[in-house]
């Protein structure tokens, strides 16, 4: 299994009770699909750095979590479809990190 970070953006009109329900489902999602949730945050309602899908806010969540590489994709489609994310993304953990520490280490020389 693999590190990933998924960050997805929900409509800012949802009430507190959907969005609850809504990540509800992707951390059930997560495990549905043979991985783990390591970690997730609820960042709130931010505003957006440009218009997308007529939303200029959106109520944003983090999570942290090990997916076979396969599931990955799967979850990618999930997000896709649902009419409620505007936006997403996922990485590998793993690579992100790597690049981080090859920066931090560069700084320090």
């Amino acid at each position: 299994m693999q590190s990933y970070d998924v960050i997805y953006v929900l409509k800012p009109d949802l009430t507190d009770q959907d969005v609850g329900t809504i990540r509800n489902e992707y951390t059930g999602a997560i495990t549905d699909y043979s991985g783990e949730v390591t970690n997730e945050h609820q960042w709130g309602k931010r505003q957006l750095a440009f218009e997308v899908k007529d939303y200029t806010e959106g109520v944003y969540t983090f999570v942290e979590c090990k997916l076979p590489p396969e599931a990955s994709i799967q979850l990618k489609n999930k997000l896709r479809i649902d009419e409620r994310v505007i936006r997403f993304i996922i990485t590998r953990a793993d690579t992100v990190r790597k690049r981080v520490y090859k920066v931090k280490e560069k700084a320090t020389q």
